[in-house]
């Protein structure tokens, strides 16, 4: 959940989020605060400052913004099961891979048949989306949304690469 709340941190970073202070990380505490903020009010704000730059960036009205966040909360338990469901299928390849000649040549197959379904659910649920979306917003308001969205979505796998070689490095001199 910590790795969660930094993500926030820095897609609100990512979109310029100048209104946003700076929030404090795993055992810090902000100046002159009494204690961390729980962390469930640290995203709390976080998701309100993306909101916030969302209506600014885009162009969305109050009843817009309403509408939009009625749209995306249909759609992310879905979404969130097909990258779970891909991540499986790509670790589960990956240790295949890592197999060498041991690799189940059957399961492989089957994996990469996977990814590729889940793949086209993924597109079929952008499409889907992007109808339901064209019920409030304007052709140039969804093209800006998407484009946000793409940078969020830029932004957050590099910061999960980051963090995966942070991972690395910190295992391999010892240190945690």
């Amino acid at each position: 959940m910590i790795r969660r709340a930094a993500l926030l941190v820095g897609l609100a970073t990512v979109l310029g989020a100048g209104e946003l202070r700076a929030q404090p990380t795993r055992g810090q505490t902000a100046p002159g605060a009494k204690g961390a903020a729980p962390r469930s009010q640290l995203e709390t704000r976080l998701r309100r400052g993306l909101w916030r730059i969302v209506k600014n960036r885009i162009g969305l009205t109050d009843a817009q913004m309403t509408q939009l966040a009625e749209t995306n909360r249909s759609f992310d338990a879905r979404r969130r099961t097909l990258a779970a469901q891909e991540r499986t299928e790509r670790q589960a390849l990956r240790r295949e891979a890592l197999a060498g000649a041991r690799a189940d040549q059957p399961r492989i197959a089957a994996s990469i048949d996977k990814v590729l379904q889940i793949q086209r659910q993924r597109l079929d649920l952008q499409i889907e989306e992007q109808h339901a979306l064209s019920a409030f917003m304007t052709p140039l308001q969804r093209a800006k949304y998407a484009a946000l969205q793409e940078q969020l979505r830029r932004r957050a796998d590099g910061l999960r690469r980051q963090r995966a070689g942070t991972d690395v490095a910190s295992d391999s001199d010892g240190t945690p």
